[in-house]
């Protein structure tokens, strides 16, 4: 998928279709006056009818005189409710289109930007909408799909070129960060064992001039990693930690952190069959990490970011570890497991240590980590837990920009009391009720007074049947993490 910049007209862009944003209210934006023209008044005689400019709307309408053939009439909404969520959404739903109808390039004029939302934010979630909505996994498929394979931003306003390139190099980076992330997450299982995960991740890191440290199996033993340990005990494939970082030479290192589980049986307490279909995307937290950080080096952000991927696969070996094994992980903590399915908590608590060591300045963690979190919020809000109010709200805040949405949950005492255990210092889980927060309880003992965040993406991360993107990874938490590394 290439994003590219066009310093012309719409009516000079001569790819396949231009995307035409219209809002439901009010007078026709400048392209949507352009489409009426070249299409002969068809655009207002269909609109109120056939089209109402509603956010999900798509209509395809042939243009005569312009290099592009077609236009997609795509529906914004109401100009009181437009902000980069809708923009976003609508440049998803108008690449969507397009896909389905195997048009190889499209065009994108500047949507419309009323008060509270620039030129330059609509560009980038309009050119970051349609990267999503195009993007397609068809690797292992014989018939390959078709669809966009180049996106151009339309640019024919010479006030407004220094705001067209902005935008396109952001939206660049940072989409190329969401489709490794996607690419990651979607590839089988047997395709991305941990050593060929962290294998993918080092070839990146290469590519992209990031540096990449991985800490492998020896390492990990000599270190006293048992929660990373114990939990890949069971697969013929050892777990290892992967340590990125961009140094941009400014200010305190920042933590992220992912739950890189390449598939998760659940181990001796295994999960039924319907729970383990989508098992592959059990490493979407290190996926979202990895996205992130590549999209930070590409930007060349001036903060220091370090992204930890512990990564590890759950399976029910000889040596697989056991209800009531005793655990002393890398913090020195003893944990007894009470569920051998709660592994993501335990490899991440050894993640936390690790950067706590490293003296980073905050933590933010990503895991699907509870299927609580979805029976709690759904597909549309991913679980946030904090020990600090201010990261918090910085998380909150860098989400509202990338128009991806988090809800606080809380961490009361209820939820400490619930993981104690009478053999050792913590156990793993506490009980069914409230299985998100006792999760989070957890990691926030490994998190100690570090300013932390830890967000469950379990609803959000994967379609698992259909969603507006389709099938699929999502790449939700990528942009998330590069607004917060932009100063949130």
């Amino acid at each position: 998928m290439e994003l590219l910049l066009h310093l012309g007209t719409f009516e000079s862009y001569t790819g396949d279709a231009v995307v035409v944003p219209v809002f439901s209210d009010g007078e026709l934006t400048p392209a949507g006056e352009g489409a009426n023209r070249l299409s002969g008044g068809a655009l207002a005689r269909l609109r109120g009818k056939a089209f109402r400019g509603t956010i999900g709307e798509v209509l395809p309408l042939p243009l005569e005189g312009a290099g592009a053939p077609l236009a997609l009439v795509v529906g914004l909404g109401t100009r009181a409710d437009f902000g980069y969520a809708q923009a976003k959404q609508a440049a998803a739903l108008a690449a969507r289109r397009a896909q389905q109808m195997h048009l190889a390039r499209i065009g994108l004029p500047p949507f419309g930007a009323p008060d509270g939302l620039g030129p330059q934010q609509a560009m980038e979630a309009a050119l970051l909408g349609a990267a999503s909505g195009a993007y397609r996994f068809d690797r292992y498929q014989k018939e390959k799909g078709e669809g966009p394979t180049a996106i151009s931003l339309i640019c024919g306003r010479p006030d407004g070129e220094a705001a067209a390139r902005a935008a396109h190099s952001a939206a660049a980076a940072i989409a190329a960060g969401v489709e490794t992330t996607r690419d990651l997450i979607n590839m089988p299982p047997n395709e991305k064992l941990p050593e060929k995960l962290v294998a993918a991740v080092e070839a990146m890191a290469r590519a992209e001039g990031l540096d990449c440290r991985t800490i492998g199996h020896a390492e990990l033993e000599k270190m006293g990693a048992g929660g990373i340990l114990a939990v890949g005990r069971g697969s013929a494939h050892p777990p290892a930690i992967v340590v990125l970082r961009h140094d941009g030479g400014k200010g305190p290192w920042h933590g992220f952190l992912g739950k890189g589980m390449t598939f998760d049986s659940g181990g001796i307490d295994l999960k039924p069959a319907p729970g383990m279909l989508w098992m592959k995307s059990d490493m979407s937290g290190a996926g979202t990490v990895v996205g992130a950080m590549r999209a930070i080096h590409r930007l060349n952000l001036p903060g220091r970011f370090i992204g930890v991927l512990s990564i590890a696969e759950n399976m029910t070996g000889a040596d697989a570890y056991r209800p009531s094994d005793v655990l002393k992980m890398l913090s020195g903590t003893t944990v007894e497991v009470s569920n051998t399915d709660a592994e993501g908590r335990l490899v991440l608590a050894d993640g936390l240590e690790l950067l706590r060591r490293e003296k980073v300045a905050d933590i933010t963690d990503l895991a699907t980590l509870t299927g609580a979190i979805v029976v709690a919020l759904g597909a549309h809000r991913a679980g946030l837990f904090s020990n600090d109010d201010a990261h918090a709200q910085t998380l909150i805040s860098a989400g509202e920009q990338a128009a991806e949405r988090y809800w606080r949950m809380p961490l009361d005492p209820e939820h400490k009391e619930a993981l104690k255990s009478p053999t050792a210092d913590i156990k793993s889980t506490g009980s069914r009720e409230g299985g998100a927060s006792t999760a989070a309880e957890f990691l926030h003992h490994f998190a100690g007074d570090t300013p932390w965040v830890h967000l469950d993406i379990a609803g959000t991360a994967f379609n698992g049947e259909s969603g507006p993107l389709g099938h699929g990874a999502t790449g939700f938490g990528v942009e998330t993490l590069v607004r917060f590394a932009q100063g949130g």
